[in-house]
């Protein structure tokens, strides 16, 4: 193979594009650049703005109360150490360890066939297929996509990881990586879904869909190289409804519609583009959750080549997201940036606010007078009706604060309709991801959520200082989508739409791989 010409002549190709970049102008561009920040940078430094963000840094690191809240706690060792960690461990790995005690007593003879060979080989990355899943998600349009595809899709990891269990050495189900307050959380959904079963069912299949993609998705990203396969290949998806919904943009697909957007405060805004998702909300959710990828995946590549290749691709899905007219998805990708900047360039941050403030007059128009209408929530109908919303559901929260309406939507319409209605009718949600789930679920379900994310952001925090610079780079990638849609949920219930609940959840699951791979590799550094 390596005295293939046609071998010969791509490695020449790539030789001479290494070399002309050498001696290029586009290099001395490059390195002027660098070299400018450089200098700006050794000009912060020295600044008044420098040293009084280096002295509010250190004020911070050696503050005690910021120091109770990221220390690592003592929590998680109680709970693999207890008897209900160990109970749940047993049974979710029960099946899988009998079988491979019978598969490893006839291994030799499973082994000569090609088959179980070559579906041991096809398995053992399994982060590809499920990147390909993934992928699969994003790209079918609306109006072909079934919600039980996603169950489909959980359902097939989950077997391919269990059929893993029992064929490969060293897998097994990790339900340690399943934080304590995610397994408290399952529960209150499970139980809140009880007493108003029948109109509750269907949500409670979306929430275990979901449930079972993390366990999944923790149990076969068991490397840092696994999860950066995993990573680059969602990525494809993005990049393809980017790119659609570039397509609709250019080709003036989608017509202006006043049901999205008061047509008084939208001067000049073309139709808002969606790409193959239900509507211009659900599709800046899912961009807002994995854009921040593509910059940890730039920022890990090696090569100038694959630098170049993927920030082009970034470009249709962020282009895409001006055009969304989604006010909520652009504030959740500046709180998205400032966390990513914050956790991996402190010190560039003011000249992250100053340019983004700059920038704002050279924004195309529609995106400028949306911005704008931020601002005067007084003559915006979206804003009106929200509160008319949440002045409608407080009488009904405060009838079910504690145990929770029933789960889903459907309950909460039934309920909500014997109250006093200031909307025209009867709202579908709260429009609040945050009180949806208090008053779906009831407070326990609320505070053992906000408590999950609370430690997933903790424990990814103490990690990207223990892990390799690469990790970091994804860690702080997680971070960032999960702090951009979660800023978004204040004013957005963002798991109405099946799909932008499963990539919430998906993002989920990398965050918790990679916490459990860092964890895992420093525990047998201290071992060894």
């Amino acid at each position: 193979m390596c005295d293939s010409v046609f071998i010969k002549f791509v490695f020449f190709i790539i030789n001479r594009i290494d070399s002309s970049y050498e001696n290029s102008f586009l290099k001395k561009i490059i390195d002027f650049i660098i070299n400018a920040f450089k200098k700006l940078n050794v000009f912060y430094e020295n600044s008044i703005c420098g040293h009084t963000m280096k002295k509010l840094t250190e004020l911070l690191c050696n503050s005690a109360i910021l120091g109770f809240f990221f220390k690592k706690g003592r929590l998680s060792r109680w709970y693999e150490e207890s008897l209900f960690f160990a109970g749940l461990n047993a049974i979710v790995n029960f099946p899988s360890k009998i079988l491979k005690k019978v598969y490893l007593k006839f291994e030799d003879v499973f082994l000569e066939s090609k088959i179980i060979t070559l579906v041991r080989n096809v398995l053992s990355r399994m982060e590809i297929i499920a990147g390909i899943l993934v992928v699969l998600l994003m790209i079918v349009p609306n109006d072909r996509w079934n919600n039980r595809y996603n169950l489909i899709i959980a359902i097939a990891l989950l077997a391919l990881v269990f059929i893993n269990t029992i064929i490969q050495r060293n897998w097994v189900f990790n339900v340690k990586a399943m934080d304590f307050t995610l397994v408290i959380f399952i529960i209150t959904v499970v139980i809140s879904s009880i007493a108003t079963f029948f109109e509750s069912v269907n949500f409670l299949a979306f929430h275990i869909t979901c449930f079972m993609l993390v366990l999944a998705t923790v149990s076969f990203l068991k490397t840092e190289k696994a999860l950066k396969t995993f990573i680059e290949i969602m990525l494809m998806g993005v990049v393809l409804i980017g790119l659609y919904g570039m397509w609709q943009v250019v080709t003036d697909a989608v017509a202006f519609d006043p049901s999205l957007t008061s047509i008084e405060q939208s001067e000049g805004l073309p139709g808002r583009i969606y790409s193959t998702m239900a509507n211009p909300n659900n599709y800046s959710q899912i961009l807002i959750m994995t854009l921040p990828f593509f910059v940890a995946v730039i920022m890990n590549s090696k090569s100038f080549v694959k630098k170049s290749i993927y920030l082009v691709m970034a470009l249709p899905p962020l282009i895409s997201l001006f055009y969304t007219g989604s006010r909520s998805g652009w504030i959740g990708l500046a709180v998205s940036i400032i966390v990513f900047t914050f956790f991996a360039q402190k010190r560039l941050i003011p000249f992250i606010i100053a340019g983004g403030i700059m920038m704002i007059p050279f924004l195309p128009s529609h995106v400028y007078y949306r911005i704008l209408t931020i601002f005067n929530a007084e003559g915006d109908t979206s804003s009106q009706y929200r509160v008319e919303i949440l002045q409608t559901v407080f009488p009904m929260l405060k009838d079910h604060a504690i145990w929770g309406s029933g789960l889903g939507t459907d309950a909460f319409m039934r309920v909500v309709d014997t109250y006093h209605q200031y909307t025209k009718a009867t709202p579908l949600h709260t429009h609040v991801l945050y009180l949806q789930i208090w008053i779906e679920m009831g407070i326990i379900a609320l505070l053992s959520f906000l408590w999950f994310i609370y430690r997933t952001i903790k424990n990814s925090i103490i990690c990207m200082a223990e892990s390799t610079k690469e990790m970091k780079n994804i860690l702080i990638a997680g971070v960032s989508a999960l702090s951009g849609v979660l800023t978004i949920a204040l004013v957005e219930y963002i798991w109405y739409y099946p799909r932008v609940m499963v990539i919430f959840w998906v993002i989920i699951g990398i965050l918790l791989a990679g916490i459990s791979v860092v964890f895992n590799k420093n525990r047998k550094l201290s071992e060894s």
